[in-house]
């Protein structure tokens, strides 16, 4: 017996740390059972090792507190990360979503672009085909006149020749076709419509985006548009001053895109950086 009481303590230790084979555990626990001296030396061991515990928590406390503080820290790297790749994520939704939508409207925004260069060279070629009869005549002519008035019937009420003398604002009308409240027919020298020369008095349409000026040194040439084309004329107007440009189209698109690249560039450089931390805590 005084031998298994020697081969059991020697074996406590590796008892009380559970580090002992099943079978040593089997033996110890059934020499205790009937060994009263070797269950009350476990006993006391138990104790003192319950004492060398509570003396020794503090301490292993404030030896742990520093590497807690490193874990959270590594965590909360590893939530941002997560966080920046979701919102990676959602803004490529975004980005790409505002692209479509600005590539479909990019297709009617270039026809309307178009309609307001047309309509814009059309008022130009109506001066230049006027002021050219005028200077091909060496004077007022009605027939120049009219002939110029036919190619646009359309789209013209009548046209007005003025001597730049008897009106105002000439140098300022000198720079090219411009809106005008109409100038007043009393003072034209020739007014041509449908029907030639118009020799009765005209009420002029106080719509000023649709009548257009023009004036050279000499001459100040008017025209108005008929009231079925100035819709056309309007719309013209609206896209001119008041449509978006191409860069205000796509400034979305683009502001998104790079706030995109931003997030995605500071996701790739955390998640590389991060990335040998991520066995550690993982």
């Amino acid at each position: 017996m005084k031998n298994e009481c020697y081969i059991v303590r020697d074996l406590l230790p590796s008892y009380i740390d559970q580090l002992c084979s099943d079978e040593s555990k089997q033996f110890i626990e059934q020499h205790m059972a009937h060994c009263e001296s070797c269950s009350h030396m476990l006993y006391q061991m138990k104790e003192e090792l319950n004492v060398v515990e509570q003396r020794d928590l503090p301490l292993r406390m404030e030896q742990k507190k520093p590497f807690e503080k490193v874990s959270r820290f590594l965590k909360a790297q590893l939530d941002f990360t997560k966080f920046l790749k979701v919102s990676f994520g959602l803004s490529l939704l975004i980005t790409l979503i505002l692209l479509v939508f600005a590539f479909t409207n990019l297709a009617e925004w270039q026809e309307n672009q178009q309609e307001q260069q047309r309509v814009e060279q059309e008022q130009q070629d109506i001066m230049d085909k006027t002021f050219a009869a005028i200077l091909a005549q060496g004077m007022p002519d009605e027939a120049a006149l009219q002939s110029v008035f036919e190619q646009y019937q359309e789209q013209l009420e009548h046209i007005a020749l003025f001597a730049s003398e008897d009106t105002e604002n000439t140098p300022t009308w000198q720079q090219g076709p411009m809106t005008t409240f109409p100038v007043d027919y009393k003072k034209a020298l020739i007014v041509v419509g449908e029907n030639g020369n118009m020799t009765e008095a005209i009420v002029p349409n106080d719509y000023d985006i649709g009548t257009m000026v023009m004036a050279n040194e000499e001459w100040v040439v008017q025209f108005e548009y008929k009231e079925s084309y100035l819709p056309t004329v309007e719309n013209a107007h609206q896209i001119k001053h008041y449509f978006p440009t191409v860069w205000q189209l796509f400034s979305m698109p683009t502001v998104f895109t790079i706030i995109t690249l931003f997030i995605f560039t500071i996701w790739l450089y955390q998640k590389r950086i991060m990335k040998p931390m991520e066995t550690t805590i993982g």
